[in-house]
């Protein structure tokens, strides 16, 4: 069976190449929030690309955000069927608690993983770490991608 599955898989990273994935996490903050949101992955080359995404942080005990990321990925492809990555970017998140409001400039850095179930869909795990003021957490995603 795992045969016949890996026949079908294709290492989706070539020059040129976009995904757009939509994911389900959970953020590791004070609080605890969950996080839904989009991303829009484009490879410049066969190795690397950008990633821009919005990721909404539900509203856990009166707290909840936005966050714009801009993320870069370095893939290493280790089958057709799977792949690697470090990542790192920039990140712009909206909070709100109550009255409180804060608008923070902050960092990302982390890992994930993807494996190519066919040639348009990807499924994949992230782990990222938001270096932000005060709101520093980390975040675990998983991700369904579509390729095209």
């Amino acid at each position: 069976m795992l045969a016949l599955f890996s026949i079908g898989g294709y290492a989706q990273t070539q020059q040129g190449q976009s995904s757009f994935g939509f994911n389900l996490g959970y953020n590791f903050n004070d609080v605890g929030n969950a996080t839904v949101g989009i991303d829009y992955r484009y490879c410049v080359t066969d190795a690397f690309r950008l990633t821009p995404s919005i990721t909404h942080l539900v509203k856990n005990d009166g707290v909840r955000a936005w966050a714009i990321d801009m993320n870069a990925h370095y893939v290493f492809k280790l089958s057709e069927m799977f792949g690697f990555y470090p990542l790192a970017g920039l990140s712009l998140s909206f909070w709100k608690a109550g009255p409180w409001d804060a608008t923070r400039l902050g960092a990302n850095i982390g890992l994930g993983g993807e494996v190519y179930a066919t040639d348009r869909v990807s499924v994949g795990l992230e782990a990222k770490y938001n270096i932000i003021k005060d709101l520093d957490a980390a975040a675990l995603a998983v991700r369904v991608g579509y390729n095209f």
